[in-house]
């Protein structure tokens, strides 16, 4: 069982389940158990890939539930610690979120960040 935290940091993956699949309602229970924070490149990721106006609105809905981080300038220093060990760019990029804010990150595919040296979980192992 995972250690329980206050506040989490909410990787795409976990979003889009919650858009997509209205039976999985890992979103809302982790909004029930904490703070729940995303960065804007992930906010903005999603916005990116909407379609149409309607479907926005649902998005940006959802995002205003969480608490977005931007991306400081600050953050750049750190992006060569995990350039290494995580070859996606944006996934670099979010681990260096999760570890200048101290959050654990919550993702439906724990392997992206393993190499990390983060806290990652899998929502069930935080809900349960």
């Amino acid at each position: 069982m995972a250690k329980k935290f206050e506040e989490y940091l909410i990787d795409t993956d976990v979003i889009e389940s919650h858009l997509l699949d209205n039976k999985n309602c890992y979103l809302e229970l982790l909004l029930q158990k904490g703070i729940c924070f995303t960065t804007a490149l992930n906010a903005s990721g999603l916005l990116y890939r909407a379609n149409g106006p309607s479907e926005a609105a649902i998005i940006t809905d959802v995002l205003s539930s969480l608490k977005i981080l931007g991306i400081h300038s600050r953050y750049s220093l750190l992006v060569p610690k995990y350039s290494k060990q995580i070859k996606n760019f944006n996934e670099s990029l979010f681990c260096v979120v999760a570890d200048y804010n101290k959050l654990p990150i919550i993702t439906l595919k724990k392997s992206k960040y393993l190499k990390s040296g983060l806290m990652i979980y899998h929502p069930k192992e935080i809900i349960s």
